[in-house]
C-alpha cells in the first residue's frame, strides 16, 4: 500500500514540474511572436523609439513628435532658428 501511495505523491510532482515547463513554454512561444509581429510595441518597449506610421519605421532620432509635423528632430529645431 506504502507503494502505491508513493507512486501517487511521485506522479503528482511529475505533473506538476511538467505544467510549469509547458507554462513558461507558452510564455517564451508568446514573447517570441510578439517580438516578430509587433515591431510598432517593441520600438516603443525596447528600443525606446517613435514608430513613424508614414514611413513604418522606428525612430529613435525625435525630439517631440506632434500628429501634425510627425517626427520633429534635432536639424530641424536648428533649421528654424538660422
Amino acid at each position: 500500500m506504502e507503494s502505491t501511495e508513493l507512486k501517487k505523491w511521485i506522479w503528482r510532482i511529475v505533473r506538476f514540474v511538467w505544467n510549469i515547463f509547458a507554462l513558461f513554454g507558452v510564455f517564451v512561444c508568446g514573447y517570441f511572436l510578439y517580438l516578430v509581429f509587433d515591431e510598432e510595441g517593441y520600438c516603443l518597449s525596447s528600443q525606446q523609439g517613435v514608430w513613424d506610421n508614414e514611413q513604418k519605421i522606428c525612430r529613435k532620432d525625435c525630439i517631440k513628435w506632434s500628429q501634425e509635423q510627425g517626427c520633429i528632430t534635432e536639424k530641424m529645431l536648428e533649421g528654424d532658428t538660422e
